[in-house]
């Protein structure tokens, strides 16, 4: 993988592209043009394989990115929103895994990742399921693997919802809530990199990881690129 992975990634094979679509009334957005809008790291995370824990990623998405207050019923209904098309289309290819996706553009909200009305309580209880799970799996012996991708999973999905502030030996990630943040700091641990939760800014709780090789490490193994 390039050292210069911020500015510098080269494009990736695509998988299978989640359906986007468009709020009536609003044009549609293609998918070529929802590439063209990812910055190389966002592209590079948004395409990662799923891992073995996909459901997981999916919830730290559904914990950030939910919609708040009621929303009336209708055919289809938001899981997230965001005004980020990389994670939109990350979550819709984890959701991929349960049911049909959606990513909808829409004038007032942004992007929203829909399911269908008759999917959204099953996929919320299975959303609620990993996110509950989350302390048990990421505790596990470091001997075994598959809680490694776990805690990538986080992480990669935290830098797609709380965007990536990099600078020389340092990364830091914003979580929206005190338990997002631990988290991540769970998931750095058990990749084996020390992670510190900074004071509380106005937008999220910062999360913060040190050193050049860790940074790197976090980079390469998110992305799944050498």
């Amino acid at each position: 993988m390039s050292a210069t992975l911020l500015t510098d990634l080269p494009p990736l094979a695509a998988p299978a592209e989640p359906a986007y679509r468009a709020a009536p009334g609003t044009p549609t957005m293609p998918a070529d043009a929802s590439r063209a809008e990812m910055a190389p790291l966002d592209r590079a995370l948004s395409q990662a394989p799923l891992g073995a824990f996909p459901l997981l990623e999916a919830a730290f998405g559904w914990q950030e990115l939910r919609p708040s207050g009621w929303h009336r019923p209708a055919a289809s209904t938001a899981i997230a929103q965001t005004s980020s098309p990389a994670a939109a289309a990350r979550l819709a290819s984890l959701l991929s895994t349960l049911t049909w996706a959606n990513v909808v553009r829409t004038e007032r909200e942004g992007l929203r990742v829909e399911v269908s009305a008759g999917a959204y309580n099953r996929i919320t209880r299975a959303l609620t399921g990993a996110w509950r799970s989350r302390t048990q799996l990421l505790a596990a012996a470091p001997g075994v693997p598959e809680s490694r991708q776990a805690a990538l999973g986080v992480w990669r999905m935290a830098m797609l919802t709380g965007g990536v502030d990099a600078h020389a030996g340092q990364l830091t990630v914003r979580a929206g809530s005190p338990a997002a943040a631990q988290t991540l700091v769970a998931a750095a641990a058990r990749l084996g990199m020390p992670a510190a939760v900074d004071r509380p800014r106005e937008g999220g709780h910062p999360v913060r990881v040190t050193g050049r090789a860790q940074v790197y490490q976090l980079l390469t193994e998110a992305t799944g690129q050498r």
